[in-house]
C-alpha cells in the first residue's frame, strides 16, 4: 500500500538517521521509497530543505529559488507538502487543488513542523507499517501517516498501477533473493520507479494543460479511483489467500 509519511523530530540528526533507516529497509525489500525530502524549521520559523531524494551524503540547506525548483521536481504528493511547509507553492497552486488535500490533513501537516523541528516527508509503498514505525518511533519521531489514495486525488492510471504492482513483486523477490540476484532486482526496481515518476509527470502536464476541473468532475474522478483501488485490493487479497492456502 502506498502511504505518505511525515515524521517530525526535535533534532536534525534524528531525521537524517530515520532517512537512512528507510533506505536500509528499501535495500532489503521491506518497502519502496518513491520520493522523499527532509525539511527544517529553525527557531525563527524559517524553513529550508536539509536533504532530498535518495542521496545519503552532502547534507545541505537550500533556500530561495532552489526551493521552488526542488518542489517542482517532485512527481507525487511529497513536493506539494514540501511546498506547503516551505511557502513556495507559487505556480503549483493548481496542483494542490488537484491533489485535493483536506483542510484537516493540511493542518496536521503544518502542525507537525514546529519551530526548531525537522521533518522527513516520504511517499512509500509498504507491505507492513511496523517496519518504518519501529525505527521512526525509536528515534523519538512523531509520525503522521495517510493512505495517499484517500487524502488526495492521486494522478494515476492503469500504467502507474501496473508499475506499482511490478515494484511490489520485485520487492518481495528482493527479500528472499540470493546475494548474486539482489543487484538485478534492485536495478529493476530503480528502473520501474523512474518509469512511474515519468508517467505521473506526463499526467500532471496533461492535466495542467487541460485547465482546472470542476468540483463535480473531481468527485467523479475520485469515485472512479476509489472503485479502482477497491478492485486492486481485492485482487491482492485473492493472491495472498491463494498463497496462504498453499502453506
Amino acid at each position: 500500500m502506498t502511504n505518505l509519511i511525515i515524521a517530525s523530530f526535535a533534532q536534525e540528526a534524528q531525521a537524517i538517521t530515520a532517512f537512512h533507516k528507510l533506505t536500509e529497509l528499501e535495500s532489503i525489500g521491506d518497502l519502496t521509497i518513491y520520493e522523499s525530502v527532509i525539511v527544517q524549521k529553525n527557531a525563527q520559523g524559517e524553513t529550508g530543505v536539509v536533504q532530498t531524494g535518495n542521496s545519503t551524503e552532502g547534507v545541505r540547506t537550500l533556500s530561495g529559488m532552489a526551493l521552488g525548483t526542488l518542489v517542482g521536481a517532485f512527481a507525487g504528493p511529497v513536493g506539494i507538502l514540501a511546498g506547503m511547509l516551505l511557502g513556495t507553492m507559487g505556480g503549483a497552486v493548481w496542483e494542490a487543488n488537484y491533489f485535493n488535500f483536506t483542510e484537516e490533513f493540511s493542518r496536521k501537516v503544518a502542525d507537525s513542523l514546529k519551530p526548531g523541528y525537522t521533518a522527513l516527508i516520504a511517499e512509500v509503498d509498504e507491505d507492513n507499517e511496523v517496519f518504518a514505525d519501529t525505527y521512526i518511533k525509536s528515534l523519538g519521531g512523531t509520525l503522521l501517516r495517510t493512505d495517499v489514495d484517500f487524502e488526495y486525488e492521486k494522478i494515476v492510471d492503469d500504467q502507474v498501477e501496473a508499475l506499482d504492482e511490478q515494484i511490489a513483486a520485485d520487492r518481495a523477490k528482493l527479500r528472499t533473493a540470493e546475494a548474486a540476484d539482489k543487484a538485478r532486482f534492485e536495478k529493476e526496481i530503480a528502473e520501474l520507479k523512474e518509469k512511474r515518476k515519468q508517467r505521473i509527470a506526463e499526467l500532471k502536464s496533461a492535466v495542467k494543460k487541460s485547465g482546472a476541473h470542476t468540483e463535480a468532475t473531481l468527485k467523479e474522478m475520485r469515485a472512479t479511483r476509489l472503485k479502482s483501488r477497491i478492485e486492486l485490493y481485492k485482487r491482492r487479497i485473492a493472491t495472498l489467500e491463494s498463497e496462504l492456502g498453499k502453506l
